[in-house]
This record gives structure tokens, sequence and C-alpha cells, in this order.
């Protein structure tokens, strides 16, 4: 596998680093926590300070657009990420939604 770093956004509002990155790979796409690793690497950004927001690819190209977005802290990161994005990285557990048990209404009996 191979990254060329397409572009480095400082993103002060938010408090993070917005990275894409050209990942180029054989055979098989790799798994998003590999293509994640491996940007943050590159970069020197610690991996668990950061998520994978996008993965773009195009049929019949080795290649894939990848977006990373890497925080200083755990902790911001929490914050400040979508719950589905978390969730998908493996960082959260997605709430259920409990049906509300409608009352059964007692049935009329005819007489």
């Amino acid at each position: 596998m191979n990254v060329e770093i397409t572009e480095k956004r400082e993103n002060k509002l938010l408090g993070r680093t917005e990275i894409e990155a050209l990942v180029t790979y054989e055979n098989v796409t790799p798994k998003r926590k590999e293509m994640k690793e491996l940007v943050c690497t590159t970069l020197g950004f610690n991996p668990e300070n950061a998520v994978l927001r996008k993965v773009e690819t195009q049929f019949g190209v080795k290649k894939a657009k990848v977006l990373v977005h890497a925080y200083p802290s755990k902790d911001k990161m929490m914050k400040t990420e979508p719950l589905y994005i978390l969730v998908r990285e493996g960082l959260a557990e997605k709430k259920k939604k409990e049906k509300k048990a409608k009352a059964a209404a007692p049935a009329a009996q005819k007489k």
C-alpha cells in the first residue's frame, strides 16, 4: 500500500486536522482501519485519535480517495464526531430505540 497526501487542512474552529489522501493498493481494497493507520502514521498522528470519514473507490482503479479527521485528544474526537461515524469506527455503540409497548385495549365483549 502506498499513500499520497493530497491536502492537509487545520480546522481551528473544531480543533482538528482534515487530511485528504490517495491510497494506492494491490488486489482488494484494504480495510478502513488499515487505511486510517497508514495515513496517520505517515503524518505522525495517533490513529486512536482519528476517524476515517470517507473512502471513495472507482471500478477498475486500484486507488482510493480517503478523508481522515485527526484530533489532539480522544475526548475532543468523541465530542465532535457524529454518533454514526463513531459507531462505524467501533468507538461507540448504537443506541437502540425502545419500542413503546402499546397497551392492548381489552376487546369489547358482545352479548
